[in-house]
């Protein structure tokens, strides 16, 4: 059996392994070799559209009220995802586009918790659609075809992974509930960096159009919960409570090469 220790320590760590898996996409990304010297450069741009289901990961979210250490946990919602883009097809087997995407109803707080940590008291009653997260993201991605890049022929078919880098703006609907010393109404938007791994495939059904399906782990910073306390008329400022907005994505689309 492998010992553990033989494991090196930045692969514990799933973001430090993703960005390990980005930076070497983009370093096969870069690679000029006399191999497919004769593929030559395409610049073949491409416009795309794509729809797809998104399972966010569950996490929790923690602020200092005025008085006390409370928590919120943040659970999943199952949301969509729409995507259009722009690229260029550079060789057979690379690629690469700008998207922009939105993500609806990614997660929400399921429960809102004391410092004592017993949920769901009375006076802890949450409303309908407490925190409810959506997402804009912009990215710049690059594809690369390891089978086309080998030099196998798998016809209509185009494996592919895929990594990017880019912008997230994540929004929180409020949230507020009616307590012994008054009310939270806690809401916000936050400007975070996102970046996305991920493999799929293509398929040509002519010459112009291709089908394409995929999966990404998409990582979109954090989203944050506000920063203000009301008291009847009293809002007092405390640390914003945050959170990781991260989700496991699958799309499919369509895209049209000119």
């Amino acid at each position: 059996m492998f010992s553990h220790n033989l494991i090196p320590a930045q692969l514990c760590n799933p973001r430090r392994a993703a960005w390990i898996g980005l930076i070497g996409l983009l370093s096969i990304a870069g690679l000029n070799t006399s191999a497919h010297a004769q593929d030559g450069w395409l610049f073949a741009p491409y416009l795309r559209a794509d729809l797809g289901y998104s399972s966010a990961i569950n996490d929790k979210a923690e602020f200092d009220d005025p008085t006390q250490r409370d928590s919120i946990e943040i659970t999943s919602h199952k949301g969509s995802r729409y995507q259009i883009g722009a690229g260029l097809k550079l060789t057979d087997y690379l690629r690469t586009d700008v998207t922009v995407s939105y993500g609806s109803r990614l997660s929400a707080a399921d429960d809102y918790r004391d410092a004592d940590g017993i949920p769901n008291k009375p006076g802890n009653k949450l409303n309908s659609g407490a925190l409810e997260t959506s997402n804009w993201t912009t990215m710049m991605n690059v594809y690369v075809d390891p089978l086309s890049f080998a030099g196998v022929d798998s016809g209509a078919f185009s494996p592919y992974v895929q990594g990017g880098i880019g912008w997230a703006r994540n929004k929180t609907e409020k949230m507020f509930f009616a307590a012994p010393d008054g009310s939270y109404t806690i809401g916000d938007t936050h400007n975070d960096l996102a970046w996305q791994i991920g493999a799929g495939v293509g398929y040509a059904i002519s010459d112009h159009w291709t089908l394409d399906m995929s999966y990404r782990f998409l990582d979109m910073g954090e989203a944050r919960a506000g920063d203000k306390f009301i008291n009847g008329a009293t809002v007092t400022s405390l640390e914003a409570a945050r959170f990781d907005l991260r989700a496991h994505e699958f799309m499919i689309g369509l895209q049209y090469q000119f």
